[in-house]
């Protein structure tokens, strides 16, 4: 295992239109509270504050002041418009961010490192092995741990921290990526 200061844990979408009242919360409400998704999330954010672990939040923003950025979106999540930038929807769900944290910006696509800064953040902080949470496991929390393993990052999913749409799709990704649970991930940060 890296050194914590090698370690971060990438959060992926955790906004509240993943955890809220909205269309996109009824697709995975059933796997994010059967699994614990929500408090094993908190337990394991705070404890990896304190070892000091580089906790970088990955907010998918729909912002049509910055034009640039909104063009390079693809169409259907501005169909849905569930990110929409000054409302609720693309707010962090509570609990999930500090002011400690790191944000991604510009982010353009499923994948977090499509248009956005995650790939310089993790090397000016000399990051070697990612730890990722959020939403969704089979899309863009597998997509983005695609992109950065051909990169030649440690990546490891940290399974009772993502959800989907269901348990076989949960279980597929899964199968195919290193996992850890929050406990274990706990326990491991509690050593060092």
């Amino acid at each position: 295992m890296s050194s914590s200061s090698q370690m971060a844990i990438l959060v992926v979408e955790y906004q509240k239109t993943w955890t809220e009242r909205s269309f996109f919360h009824r697709l995975i409400r059933k796997q994010y509270e059967s699994r614990n998704v929500y408090p094993n999330t908190r337990r394991l954010l705070d404890v990896a504050r304190k070892r000091g672990l580089t906790v970088i939040q990955s907010p998918f923003i729909l912002d049509r002041k910055e034009k640039a950025t909104y063009r390079a979106i693809p169409f259907l999540p501005k169909l849905f418009g569930q990110f929409t930038a000054g409302t609720w929807r693309a707010e962090y769900t509570e609990g999930i961010f500090d002011e400690s944290d790191v944000e991604v910006h510009g982010r353009t696509g499923f994948d977090n490192t499509k248009g956005s800064d995650l790939r310089a953040i993790l090397e000016e902080r000399g990051i070697k092995t990612i730890y990722f949470t959020g939403f969704t496991t089979d899309h863009c929390v597998a997509k983005t741990m695609d992109t950065l393993q051909s990169d030649g990052y440690e990546c490891i999913l940290v399974s009772d921290c993502t959800a989907t749409r269901n348990s076989k799709a949960q279980q597929k990704v899964e199968g195919m990526y290193r996992c850890i649970t929050a406990a274990e991930l706990i326990e491991k940060l509690e050593a060092l």
